[in-house]
């Protein structure tokens, strides 16, 4: 008689998997720090700064750390109590939400392609000052297709490529802040920046952390997804997450800082790209400065890698959801490559969504939402985690109990300023996230694939008594 569990192996007989070199701590800080907002992240500043001045961006900037080095706390303790792929529908589990953590695990594909579209947004403001008699909108599809392409034929960025690229950026970001400070920097302008324009309550710490936390939360998130991919499990758990949330301020920080003191908050906001642009006003549309170009020579390899490591990434993660019968079937094959090719093509459509959306302002908020509540959940699950008497490895973090009730208030009143900031766009993400958890929780079970799969997945655990 032939058992469902061959009935389904044959099933699925034309999966194959991708088979990685597993790699260093300093592979995955520089995959957290080169697939992250490269080209975004100035940006993002100059936007906080644009609506509450350089001293507040910088107050929200601890607020938002606070936050990420005190989760990373948790996590360590977590990772090695479960260290599988897929930690927070692992996480969910454990903590007997698993439908809540699967809901966040599915959500980073969509959340990371909206990222996406800041991605897009900047390389073709980059491309429209290189090449300005071009019409703007073929440039969003010169910058992704030759990606797509590469990866459908299964030449990934890797690791190591990875790393050495963002060593490139490293060096373009220092020297840029450098030039800008020493040739395009104004006092008067810094003076002008320094204040917040919008009125100030209670409540704006909490806002701006959590706008910084929109960019902050994806350095570990997708870390998280190739845990198994490390080579030396304590050395990149200990290392390598704190490495790529640092790497990134510290040459993200001083740049943004140097262009908020280039010119008045108005005139950057008004820019396509900052960077490049204020360099561009002070020495003229025809006498580009060296600066120019190593602006856009650092902004365009940013682009680049972030957009691989996209498709890489949330490849993987929604064909695995299309194989827990999560998604439709066809969405989980594999070219024989090695390649999610059904999911690629998937995410390539809408990482161009954002070409033809014009309303950021909600998308980013939306990004705000989901890092801070992202947090508020893994506080969560790390309590319930701990209360257990009957895992493996218990939860042993010193001082973790009081972290992550702290961490529970923080970040729950960040998540309410963003709210009261733009309700529409908080509401959304959680009627997101809830249509999601409502039918991993219902629907999925009753599927033939989702069934099968849910018990898998929620017996399965890693031993960490090795760890």
């Amino acid at each position: 008689m032939t058992t469902r569990e061959e009935t389904f192996d044959e099933d699925f007989n034309e999966l194959e998997l991708v088979d990685e070199k597993p790699l260093t701590w300093f592979d995955v800080s520089a995959m957290g720090t080169g697939e992250m907002l490269f080209t975004a992240a100035w940006a993002w500043i100059v936007f906080i700064a644009s609506f509450y001045g350089i001293k507040w961006t910088l107050i929200g900037f601890v607020g938002g750390a606070v936050v990420i080095n005190l989760t990373w706390w948790l996590y360590r303790e977590m990772i090695t109590a479960v260290p599988e792929p897929g930690s927070i529908q692992s996480y969910g589990r454990e903590a007997g939400l698993f439908s809540l953590g699967t809901s966040y695990f599915i959500l980073y594909a969509p959340v990371y392609g909206a990222f996406m579209w800041l991605e897009l947004l900047v390389a073709q403001g980059l491309f429209q000052l290189l090449f300005p008699s071009v019409p703007a909108g073929i440039w969003p599809y010169v910058v992704i297709l030759p990606v797509v392409a590469l990866n459908l034929f299964g030449h990934q960025i890797t690791g190591k490529v990875q790393a050495g690229l963002v060593i490139l950026t490293l060096i373009g970001d220092v020297l840029l802040a450098v030039g800008l400070w020493w040739l395009v920097a104004d006092s008067g302008a810094w003076s002008a920046n320094w204040s917040s324009p919008s009125p100030i309550n209670w409540l704006t710490f909490f806002v701006i952390a959590g706008l910084w936390l929109g960019i902050m939360a994806g350095i570990l998130e997708v870390q998280q997804v190739h845990v198994d991919e490390w080579r030396n499990f304590t050395q990149s758990r200990d290392v390598g997450l704190l490495t790529a949330a640092w790497q990134l301020w510290g040459r993200q920080i001083p740049l943004a800082l140097a262009m908020l003191a280039s010119a008045p908050l108005a005139a950057l906001v008004a820019m396509p790209v900052p960077t490049v642009g204020v360099v561009q006003a002070k020495f003229g549309e025809h006498t580009q400065h060296p600066l120019f170009y190593l602006a856009l020579l650092t902004m365009l390899i940013a682009t680049y890698t972030t957009l691989s490591v996209f498709f890489m990434a949330m490849g993987k993660i929604v064909a695995l959801y299309a194989q827990q019968g999560a998604l439709p079937r066809v969405l989980g094959r594999y070219s024989s490559r090695s390649v999610p090719w059904v999911a690629i093509l998937l995410l390539t459509a809408f990482a161009l969504v954002g070409v033809y959306w014009k309303h950021f302002d909600f998308v980013l908020h939306i990004l705000s939402t989901w890092s801070a509540t992202l947090y508020f959940l893994m506080a969560l699950f790390y309590l319930r985690m701990r209360a257990r008497k009957d895992m493996d490895r218990p939860l042993t973090a010193k001082y973790g109990v009081p972290i992550a009730v702290f961490l529970l208030i923080y970040t729950g009143l960040i998540a309410y300023g963003i709210f009261t900031l733009d309700w529409k766009a908080a509401a959304s993400w959680v009627v997101v996230v809830a249509v999601v958890a409502l039918y991993d929780k219902f629907i999925v079970p009753r599927t033939k694939r989702g069934s099968f799969y849910r018990a898998q997945v929620l017996r399965k655990r890693a031993s960490a008594a090795r760890l």
